[in-house]
């Protein structure tokens, strides 16, 4: 009974790493606001495109958080990230990636 309980647990662990991963993998790349543009790296930092401001960022247990602050994740597809008490993120297209190499070259030269 204890093996099947700590074999429960540990399949139930390991599923949410894999989930979590796979929401990791989602979030990758260019998101914008209204006002801003965002790079979400694997390293776990999310920087302001062209600007100074980065965060740390990470998900576990489902859960997005940002500079350790845990967000309920609303949505999260490949044109839509929701985060309550955050701004809805839209993918950015690969029109606006060109503008943002055009506007910011050097900060996309070392943020690539």
């Amino acid at each position: 009974m204890v093996l099947t309980l700590i074999c429960t647990l540990t399949t139930g662990a390991a599923a949410d790493t894999a989930s979590d991963a796979a929401l990791r993998r989602k979030v990758l790349g260019y998101w914008k606001t209204g006002r801003h543009a965002y790079l979400f790296k694997s390293d776990g930092i999310r920087y302001m495109v062209g600007g100074t401001p980065t965060r740390h960022w990470d998900i576990r247990g489902g859960v997005y958080y940002e500079d350790g602050k845990p967000y309920k994740i609303s949505k999260l597809n490949e044109k839509e990230f929701d985060i309550a008490g955050g701004d809805l993120l839209e993918r950015c297209s690969e029109k606006h990636i060109e503008q943002y190499k055009a506007s910011f070259p050097d900060w996309m030269k070392e943020h690539q």
